[in-house]
């Protein structure tokens, strides 16, 4: 099945490349003799209207084979205006030009039919706003986006969009909340954000996410009615008073009006469960339970009154290898503050962190109700792209839980014009990505054992299996834009070559020398299968790397 799937992907990239330069010299009258998916001996051919169709042994490739189109092909009289080489310098050159732009513009109808497939969206509804960030006391969590800046919006995709498209500018928001239209304007933050191929990139971050956050709990202290009562930090609640609870706001609102009597709760709490499934991987199970919680009856907030707060400051997760690990930090531990500045918030207190990763901070945090100080320095992890290039970053693994859970989808209601954008926009940045990471390896900026070949088109074709006919598309959009820009590329025997060719035969107004081009070939053929060669050898060495890792594994 994945032979089958790899030659489904090759052959249509190289018939479609193929393709355009056939229509381009029919368009031009000129003749074509063959059109060949594949190479080697024919498997199976049939002929019509002058052209032989037809599919070869070898499926690594194609051609199109016009009358004229060598230099010593003979041609009789009769055919001579059919040739291609009796056409303009102009007319060559669109021949030429054709296939790569067909290799280029295939993708836009690929992932056209990728994003007809997107038949729901998620709703403009905020479910989450981080504390600290912009959004914090202009949105609230259930309020739906009507419009930004005037502009109507359809999913949360779109608010997604719209702000990290504006760094730094003045946002209007238009929200539907509790029945009634707000107006609030938002400054997202300018994020920088290190992409690969040393890309550096500014985006806004209002400080939303859509999920609403699902009731689960901290617990302040030992002494706090929600302790007495036996709950404890990352507890989720069920219901509370009998009433079924599915999202943390709706805790928050029950336990504002909550004094004094002693109140049901139903939970369900993580447990560690190490080495399980025969010592294949370390997980959390829920084991369910039931507290009698007590409200204080003063006056005072939540927290104060019942011991329960929000799980976002609470770590979840320290890895024992990071130096907040050797620091002393665990899991159940309180962030209290950065550098003596009290984080509002998760995401702050990791921005803190990692936007000055060459010196070391002081944190505080809380643990059994006592205040505990140490401090350590952001560790950076060496990691390489998908390009080869190796780089150095800060990196804060520890982590929270703060659970979510999305709004019901709903219909997509232009799921063509969607469509049609996403198809546009992800054929557009694919092809700037892609443009410069050749341009990459030029430089040698970016290592020559990043070249991929065959067995790494095989490889990523069997890799979409999973992903379904989506995924495979999207694979194949991505190879049609490589295979494009690499044929532009100005070395002979490849198009890019030919048009350079041209472009020098019609500045001298006349073509270089039959001896000079052939020289040019000859030297573009040894580049061409040397480049091959290097693309087989990187193939076969990270298969046998793959090879003895699955066997130390073993």
């Amino acid at each position: 099945m994945n032979f089958l799937r790899f030659v489904a992907l090759v052959g249509a990239l190289v018939f479609v490349h193929e393709l355009g330069h056939f229509l381009a010299a029919r368009l031009f009258g000129v003749k074509v003799l063959q059109f060949s998916l594949g190479f080697g001996p024919r498997i199976f051919g049939v002929r019509w209207r002058g052209t032989e169709y037809r599919i070869a042994l070898l499926p690594l490739g194609g051609f199109v084979k016009m009358l004229g189109e060598d230099p010593e092909d003979t041609v009789a009289p009769a055919d001579a205006q059919y040739a291609f080489s009796a056409q303009s310098v102009f007319r060559r050159a669109v021949i030429v030009l054709a296939g790569p732009l067909m290799s280029l513009a295939f993708p836009l109808l690929l992932y056209f039919m990728v994003g007809l497939g997107q038949r729901t969206l998620t709703p403009p509804i905020i479910g989450t706003v981080v504390v600290g960030h912009p959004a914090d006391g202009k949105l609230q969590p259930g309020d739906k986006v009507l419009s930004i800046d005037g502009k109507q919006i359809i999913s949360f995709q779109d608010i997604r969009e719209r702000i990290a498209n504006a760094p730094g500018r003045p946002m209007r928001f238009r929200v539907e909340r509790a029945g009634q239209p707000v107006e609030v304007t938002i400054t997202p933050l300018s994020v920088k954000l290190d992409q690969p191929l040393d890309v550096v990139e500014f985006a806004g971050r209002a400080g939303i996410a859509a999920g609403f956050a699902l009731p689960v709990i901290a617990v302040r202290d030992q002494r706090s009615p929600a302790a007495v009562a036996g709950l404890r930090t990352f507890d989720m609640v069920l219901s509370y008073a009998g009433r079924p609870l599915t999202r943390g706001i709706e805790l928050e609102r029950a336990l504002a009006v909550s004094r004094g009597s002693s109140v049901p709760v139903s939970f369900v709490r993580p447990v560690a469960v190490n080495a399980a499934l025969e010592g294949l991987c370390d997980l959390e199970v829920f084991d369910p339970g039931l507290a009698m919680l007590t409200p204080d009856p003063g006056e005072g907030d939540v927290g104060s009154r019942t011991g329960v707060e929000s799980p976002d400051l609470y770590v979840a997760d320290v890895p024992a290898t990071s130096p907040e690990y050797a620091m002393g930090l665990r899991r159940g531990d309180r962030i209290l503050g950065i550098d003596g500045v009290a984080p509002p918030s998760w995401e702050a207190a990791r921005e803190a962190l990692l936007d000055a990763p060459e010196r070391s901070h002081a944190v505080s945090f809380r643990r059994d109700g006592r205040e505990v100080a140490g401090a350590f320095r952001v560790e950076r992890e060496e990691f390489t792209d998908e390009f080869g290039q190796r780089f150095r970053r800060p990196s804060f693994r520890t982590d929270h839980w703060v659970p979510a859970l999305l709004e019901p989808p709903i219909e997509n209601p232009s799921p063509t014009t969607a469509a049609l954008y996403s198809a546009v926009r992800d054929t557009t940045n694919a092809l700037g990505y892609l443009s410069l990471a050749i341009w990459r390896v030029a430089q040698g900026r970016v290592p020559a054992s990043s070249v991929g070949g065959p067995i790494a088109i095989y490889d990523a074709s069997a890799s979409t299996a999973g992903e379904g006919v989506a995924g495979f598309l999207r694979l194949m959009a991505l190879i049609s834009i490589n295979l494009g820009l690499l044929n532009l590329l100005p070395v002979p025997t490849l198009d890019g070559g030919h048009l350079v060719f041209y472009a020098i035969e019609a500045a001298r107004r006349k073509p270089l020398s039959l001896r000079t081009r052939r020289l040019a070939s000859l030297v573009g053929l040894v580049a061409l299968l040397a480049l091959m060669g290097l693309a087989v050898k990187n193939d076969v060495t990270r298969r046998l790397d793959r090879a003895a890792v699955v066997s130390v594994v073993r």
